[in-house]
């Protein structure tokens, strides 16, 4: 597999941070398209990044991950508001971040019935992929 990798590294321009992110154990020997295959068109079915962007890019899935990072705990109305989505969207998207682990719901015995979302240490890692998007974006704006 380093074999591979090696290969593949040097057919693709480094900048700073890739170079940095060579020295990170987290990010070590991480490749754009994929770790197992030299050639991307035979990853693509099998490719985990491939099966996260596909997931993440979902309607309001981002948008509702950004809003706990911010919010920390929030009830299904407060979401749902602040999305201006339908409900039955909201609420497959919040199936979805919980069925992969990304979100708590947490469920009060009351009346009326209480449920609270908040991201899990799984989520709360996504922090600095929307550190780096923010930063991303505003330096869109000075180009």
């Amino acid at each position: 597999m380093t074999s591979q990798l090696g290969s593949i590294n040097k057919e693709l321009p480094m900048n700073e941070e890739s170079k940095k992110n060579q020295t990170d154990p987290d990010t070590q020997d991480l490749n754009w398209h994929c770790l197992i295959h030299e050639d991307h068109k035979s990853c693509l079915k099998e490719c985990k990044v491939q099966s996260v962007l596909i997931s993440l890019g979902k309607k309001y899935l981002m948008p509702i991950i950004r809003l706990l990072l911010i919010n920390n705990t929030m009830r299904f109305n407060e979401i749902l508001d602040a999305m201006k989505g339908s409900p039955k969207t909201i609420t497959a998207r919040l199936k979805e971040l919980e069925a992969h682990g990304i979100i708590n719901r947490e469920q009060f015995n009351e009346i009326p019935p209480r449920v609270e979302y908040s991201l899990t240490e799984h989520g709360k890692k996504l922090q600095d992929i929307f550190e780096r998007l923010a930063r991303w974006a505003v330096n869109l704006e000075s180009d």
